[in-house]
């Protein structure tokens, strides 16, 4: 594994706008008009719950400009540099939503430019989750056909509200991940404790060359990306956030994209209060229980992944108050169309 030749960006990759049409949203994937309304759910203690679809009113339109090195020069994206075409992602439930068993927007997006594609994520997840899947996927005597050439790191949505052990936990990951080119993603800003999270991922994306940062706060901070709870995404947010990680990975440069099974998929803990260790205020512990650059993002043609399982299914009361922080349990996964 080579290292990476020029150092990759440490700011922000997007700029974001609200564009209406006056259509609606076409199966191609092409933007609609208008307003999301909000569709509140229930809050689990950190992020269990996938969330519920909504309906589009307006489409949130991220525009992606090309990544710069930190001297304003355009800097290569993660596709001409990784060594072949395997991505490994791991994160929680939001990221979760996006994988073939429910929504299949990773998969659709990354394919098409050449990747192979493994979304390990699970619901409730804390930050040494990431480790975890670590121990299990990264084998020393792996064939190098058979190795991960670049990486996502998506956790800190669960917060659990120490700092210290986060940043521990985060730098094991990134360590472990390197050299390999990896995207690491900052949080929305659920609860003003979360900006100690995202301090902790800016610091540690400027300190190692190999991690490019994606400012998912930001994004996030679009109306139409968060559906009523502030920090799970909408169906057009999904979309968004596979987007923002093709146009950051780029096209693959060789070999043919598929999406790989994943071997983490225990959704369980987004159908129970605060299931999976999930409670706020955590310590997150591994031990709790727990083709082309585009310029601008635009949805590629899907590739058909199955979709076994849909989102769990809630019926919020009709309100834009805060979030509770403990909610009632969620019914089990229903196998029907995905959300």
């Amino acid at each position: 594994m080579v290292g990476m030749s020029r150092r990759l960006p440490l700011t922000a990759l997007v700029a974001l706008a609200l564009i209406g049409a006056a259509c609606g949203s076409s199966d191609d994937g092409a933007s609609s008009a208008s307003t999301i309304e909000p569709t509140p759910v229930p809050t689990i203690g950190g992020v269990g719950q996938l969330p519920d679809p909504v309906t589009p009113e307006r489409s949130p339109i991220v525009m992606v400009r090309p990544p710069v090195n930190d001297d304003g020069t355009e800097a290569s994206v993660i596709g001409e540099i990784a060594e072949g075409n395997r991505v490994l992602m791991i994160g929680d439930s939001i990221l979760a939503s996006t994988s073939r068993r429910y929504g299949g927007q990773m998969c659709n997006e990354l394919v098409p430019l050449g990747w192979k594609v493994a979304v390990e994520a699970e619901p409730s997840r804390f930050i040494d989750f990431g480790n975890r899947v670590l121990d299990r996927v990264l084998q020393d005597d792996v064939a190098p056909e058979n190795d991960w050439n670049a990486a996502v790191v998506f956790l800190g949505s669960n917060y659990g509200g120490d700092p210290v052990k986060y940043e521990e936990e985060l730098r094991e990951i990134l360590d472990r991940l390197a050299p390999r080119p990896t995207l690491l993603l900052t949080v929305s800003q659920y609860r003003p404790d979360w900006a100690e999270a995202n301090e902790v991922i800016r610091r540690l994306a400027e300190e190692y060359d190999n991690v490019t940062l994606v400012d998912w706060e930001t994004i996030a901070a679009t109306p139409g990306v968060l559906s009523g709870d502030r920090l799970h995404p909408t169906n057009e947010g999904r979309e968004v956030l596979a987007q923002v990680i093709a146009a950051s990975l780029g096209q693959a440069a060789i070999g043919e994209g598929e999406c790989l099974k994943s071997q983490f998929t225990d959704d369980s803990a987004s159908n129970s209060a605060g299931g999976g260790g999930s409670s706020v205020g955590g310590s997150g512990s591994r031990n709790t229980p727990t083709t082309v650059r585009p310029s601008t993002v635009t949805t590629t043609t899907p590739v058909t992944v199955p979709a076994t399982t849909s989102p769990p299914v809630t019926v919020p009361p009709a309100t834009t108050a805060p979030p509770a922080t403990t909610a009632p349990p969620q019914p089990p996964p229903q196998p029907t169309t995905p959300g």
